[in-house]
């Protein structure tokens, strides 16, 4: 009995021993310039994040937020000898109300934190003119189009018939993605594929490109019709130059990342 009993204190000791020195080494780290420089400035470096917002059967994603991982920064810092904001380490901070909880509602709108909108089209003529100014957009994709070269287009499958064919091809081609576009008829295909369900904020077309133009603005998935012309293409760019937006790709539009 007597040796268990002096084990058990010795045991008791060695882990007193080790909490007490754990609590001192973080004590002396906690007076380091170094970490006290990191906690004074993490604040500056770090972003809250935002939930999702769903209304009827719509969805507005959400961001992730950061948090400054103050032991890994420390650690990368101390190397150095001195705070470098570049050797900051972050955790992600998901929203509470997250898109990826909500994949059966449909995005028609980004959030207007990224300042931009994105491009959708089938127009070989729009698209022709967005490769050369190097401007992104999605391009809705079938079987007759799905090899063709795209350098700034993302391509989205849009074949029904195809589907499934036209989604080993772009897998092959590391092309593919979790964006699935509604048009009439496709919500239930594109719930049953599940994908990220994505739908124009404004569709534009000649006849109605003078009245909606002007309404463009953060956050805006624009879908150009068939029938837009390069004219009103080039128009709708300035426009958006104007507002102080960037055009971005539809699935960076649509994430919760930043």
């Amino acid at each position: 009995m007597n040796k268990y009993i002096r084990a058990f204190g010795i045991l008791s000791i060695l882990c007193f021993s080790f909490y007490y020195t754990e609590k001192i080494a973080l004590f002396m780290q906690q007076k380091d310039p170094i970490y006290e420089t990191i906690m004074s400035m993490k604040s500056d470096f770090e972003m809250n994040s935002l939930d999702a917002y769903i209304y009827d059967e719509y969805i507005i994603p959400g961001v992730v937020g950061k948090e400054v991982n103050v032991l890994e920064s420390f650690r990368n810092m101390k190397y150095d000898g001195a705070f470098q904001a570049d050797d900051l380490v972050f955790n992600e901070v998901v929203p509470e109300i997250s898109l990826q909880d909500h994949k059966d509602k449909i995005i028609e709108q980004g959030n207007k934190i990224h300042q931009a909108v994105a491009l959708i089209t089938q127009d070989e003529q729009l698209i022709t003119y967005l490769e050369e100014m190097g401007v992104s957009y999605a391009v809705l994709t079938t079987k007759d189009n799905v090899n063709t070269h795209r350098e700034y287009g993302i391509k989205v499958n849009y074949d029904i018939s195809n589907y499934q064919e036209v989604e080993k091809i772009l897998k092959e081609n590391k092309e593919n993605n979790e964006l699935c576009y509604i048009k009439p008829n496709y919500e239930e295909f594109c719930k049953n594929v599940s994908k990220t369900l994505v739908k124009e904020t404004l569709s534009l077309s000649k006849s109605n490109f003078p009245r909606l133009y002007s309404q463009v603005s953060s956050g805006n998935i624009l879908y150009l019709e068939n029938n837009l012309g390069l004219q009103y293409l080039k128009l709708l760019l300035e426009q958006i130059r104007y507002k102080g937006l960037e055009v971005i790709a539809l699935s960076e539009l649509v994430s919760e990342n930043t």
